[in-house]
């Protein structure tokens, strides 16, 4: 009996540690958005496999690697046979990118040696350009910048309940609705984002499986999708935890003594 007391003592985590855990879950918020934000952005490890959707040619030739293009929020990937290259298609046109993403192809195109069955990357490019921006808007960015205010509004309401709030009750409420407004709106809009995402990105994928001999194919990308669900679950529950980490203490009572 004294055993398990002891454990209990001993294991039981303690009031602040509890107090102050909801703090952990702003770092997966950051990186589950920033992430997203920068799908197809670079070549670095794992960031041309986090895409909106892929466009890859339909050559119907099974011994042919198809010419594939893949879109971010900002970024776009070529691969080909050749290998996958990665920027930003912020500002940058067609006659831009093409041979940036496709150097290998635009060569052989513009050579002598071109065949039929070459495909016509400027096309992919121009109808992934196309999709980026008018079918996915990033609201996600929004988001997180909501976020990062909400942060930080936290940070000053929990130091102005820390003085006492009820000597400045006004400033306290406008600090508290600038918190919960921020954080609620960030979540809202990261659903909003998930959501849009997932359905548009489905959408198109369905329809052009549905085509018949199709010259393009539409996949969806899983991995971006279920960043920004996590991103979600992360805001959701940290925005709900935000009374535990200010709570408002009530103004001290004095009582004078009758002579």
């Amino acid at each position: 009996m004294v055993l398990a007391k002891l454990a209990k003592m001993y294991f039981a985590p303690s009031s602040a540690a509890i107090r102050y855990a909801p703090y952990l879950l702003i770092l997966p918020i950051i990186v589950f958005e920033a992430l997203s934000l920068t799908g197809c952005v670079s070549t670095s490890p794992a960031i041309p496999n986090i895409y909106l959707v892929s466009l890859k040619s339909n050559t119907g030739n099974a011994t042919e690697t198809p010419v594939q293009v893949r879109i971010g929020y900002y970024g776009i990937c070529g691969i080909d046979e050749d290998g996958t290259r990665c920027q930003s298609a912020s500002g940058r046109s067609v006659e831009e990118l093409t041979p940036n993403l496709f150097p290998e192809t635009v060569n052989k195109n513009s050579s002598s040696n071109a065949t039929s069955s070459d495909v016509d990357v400027a096309d992919l490019i121009n109808t992934a350009l196309n999709l980026q921006s008018q079918s996915f808007m990033s609201v996600l960015a929004m988001s997180g910048l909501l976020f990062l205010i909400g942060v930080g509004s936290l940070l000053v309401y929990k130091f102005d309940v820390k003085k006492g709030s009820f000597d400045h009750p006004r400033r306290s409420a406008i600090i508290r609705r600038v918190t919960y407004g921020s954080l609620f709106l960030s979540t809202g809009l990261v659903f909003a984002a998930a959501l849009a995402t997932d359905q548009s990105a489905d959408a198109l994928e369905f329809a052009s499986a549905g085509m018949k001999n199709a010259s393009v194919l539409i996949k969806s990308g899983t991995t971006l999708q279920v960043l920004q669900w996590m991103a979600f679950g992360f805001s959701l529950l940290f925005t709900l935890l935000v009374p535990i980490l200010v709570r408002e203490k009530a103004p001290a009572m004095t009582f004078k003594e009758g002579a």
